[in-house]
């Protein structure tokens, strides 16, 4: 710091500037730059933007030359490319070299044919974007877990892994989802279609994924027993790999969003060597 201010008198300009002025703010000033500069994070990489067919699509590129596989974030509803995507929770998977992929997913698509096409591209265009990045995990919040199922069933996009944050699974369940009714009606334009409600097709999900699902019995929105509880229920019976934390809170309660547990689990599907294939079922896959 001494010789920080040293330099500081000796600058032909600068010197002027400080010379006849208290070096108390001057010095408080300077070690709050160099604190801050000391402490903060390292950069998470970079973020690249594209558009497919009027949706915006996104990566979040970790800085490192060997990443780990790409995961592919589902939003919920009124969200769209950027949704939680700067926040602690999806840097975290940056952080750990994962390249996270995400859309707009015609916002409030809530399931619908329009999504599903979606994640079509988005991965297409993923993996076009990384020279061949195997998609190894799905990440989904609330409607995004609908979305990110339709894409399983319909369009036979499998993904290794599959992490659910209180999962929207019956879309008849959805009242007390504020314009979740009203929402979900336009999104169809009517009624849901029995086979886009993902509570009717639980016996199609594939039992070679890995499941993990975050709930809150508090959450009177989308409902443990009306959603996620019957969805890790089916996956169970049917032998697949279905786990569940339980959490507290309601909908929106931070706790839903536990950074160590999303890691431990995709830390757990970074060796995986499937990858989403359409058509159903994944490429090479092993344990």
């Amino acid at each position: 710091m001494s010789e920080l201010l040293g330099a500081v008198r000796t600058h032909p300009v600068l010197g002027r500037i400080f010379r006849f002025r208290p070096l108390a703010p001057v010095i408080a000033a300077l070690m709050v730059f160099a604190t801050a500069t000391a402490t903060a994070e390292a950069p998470t990489g970079s973020v690249v933007y594209g558009r497919i067919k009027a949706q915006d699509v996104r990566l979040s590129i970790p800085p490192t030359p060997h990443p780990v596989g790409i995961a592919v974030y589902f939003h919920g509803q009124n969200g769209g490319v950027d949704n939680r995507m700067d926040e602690p929770w999806l840097q975290a998977l940056v952080r750990a070299g994962w390249i996270v992929a995400s859309s707009d997913f015609h916002t409030d698509s809530w399931g619908n044919e329009a999504s599903t096409d979606d994640t079509t591209n988005l991965i297409a265009w993923a993996e076009e974007q990384t020279g061949g990045q195997p998609i190894k995990l799905y990440v989904s919040g609330s409607m995004g877990g609908t979305v990110s199922l339709n894409a399983m069933t319909h369009a036979g996009l499998v993904p290794p892994c599959w992490y659910g944050v209180k999962p929207a699974v019956d879309l008849t369940k959805m009242q007390n989802v504020p314009g979740g009714p009203r929402i979900i009606r336009e999104a169809f334009g009517g009624e849901v279609p029995a086979d886009r409600n993902p509570v009717n097709t639980l016996d199609q999900l594939p039992t070679s994924t890995r499941y993990r699902m975050v709930t809150s019995p508090e959450d009177t929105w989308v409902r443990e027993s009306e959603n996620s509880g019957l969805l890790a229920a089916a996956l169970q019976a049917r032998g697949a790999d279905a786990s569940v934390l339980e959490v507290h809170g309601t909908h929106d309660d931070p706790s839903h969003f536990d950074v160590d547990d999303l890691l431990t689990f995709a830390a757990g599907c970074a060796d995986e060597q499937g990858e989403v294939v359409e058509g159903g079922g994944t490429a090479n896959a092993s344990r």
